[in-house]
């Protein structure tokens, strides 16, 4: 049996410890993605379609470049 470590956790499960990375990942652009709308004065509401970003065009030029980063 074949035990890998990741984060802190052992799988022994191929399929979990993808679903882990991809969680992980999701998460972690999310994140990246409300920082640069929060440090731009834009919004962002977690909607049935995914992530909106809300504001005037200015901010969001702002946020475009930010996201470039």
């Amino acid at each position: 049996m074949m035990k890998l470590k990741y984060k802190g956790r052992t799988f022994t499960n191929g399929r979990s410890l993808a679903n882990a990375m991809t969680r992980d990942f999701n998460q972690e652009v999310e994140r990246k993605l409300r920082q640069a709308a929060s440090s731009s004065g834009l919004r962002v509401r977690k909607t049935h379609k995914g992530l909106e970003v809300e504001g005037d065009a200015a901010n969001m030029d702002r946020f475009y470049k930010r996201l470039g980063r």
